[in-house]
């Protein structure tokens, strides 16, 4: 497992319970982020342009910040992240992502697609490789304060992950 890999998966701990912060009397909080009224379906093309606001803007990796902007409020942590391009209600974590997808065989990934395993979630982009074994991604990691990325994974990492795919991804 190379560096990055190692930071995300120490980073994106949001697993099993929504990352907490703590309140003004120093007790601990749920960090919740603005809302909509449901999910929404978003066509492939949608989730890359949204993914891709984040990759422009720059936006810090934090469980414990919000960042909003024209697609909403999601939480700067790797669920948060997928919640935002699939245009969620809400930041989910990485188990909770599982509610709103259905597992896929790694070579049906399309763009829009996610990767997740328990601890990390990654944005599907494209194949790197005629293969389909090498995903390019694009993933909100750690360390606190680090810029989400696009980049190649190799086809071990790749392995321990599921490919999952939203429920309400359309084509378009």
């Amino acid at each position: 497992m190379n560096t990055r890999a190692l930071l995300a998966v120490l980073a994106c701990t949001a697993a099993f319970h929504a990352p907490t912060a703590l309140a003004a009397d120093g007790s601990p909080t749920a960090v919740t982020c603005g809302t909509t009224a449901e999910d929404r379906a978003t066509t492939r093309s949608e989730a890359l342009a949204r993914s891709q606001s984040w990759l422009d803007a720059q936006v810090p990796y934090s469980q414990d910040a919000c960042h909003e902007n024209a697609y909403g409020s999601y939480r700067t942590d790797c669920s948060g992240y997928v919640s935002m391009a699939w245009g969620l209600s809400h930041s989910r974590t990485t188990v909770t992502l599982r509610e709103v997808s259905t597992a896929i065989a790694h070579a049906e990934l399309m763009p829009g697609d996610a990767l997740v395993n328990s601890y990390h979630a990654a944005l599907f982009v494209r194949w790197a490789d005629a293969a389909k074994s090498e995903p390019v991604v694009r993933e909100q990691t750690g360390p606190d304060g680090a810029p989400p990325v696009e980049r190649a994974w190799r086809a071990a990492t790749a392995a321990d992950y599921t490919a999952v795919r939203y429920h309400r991804i359309v084509e378009g």
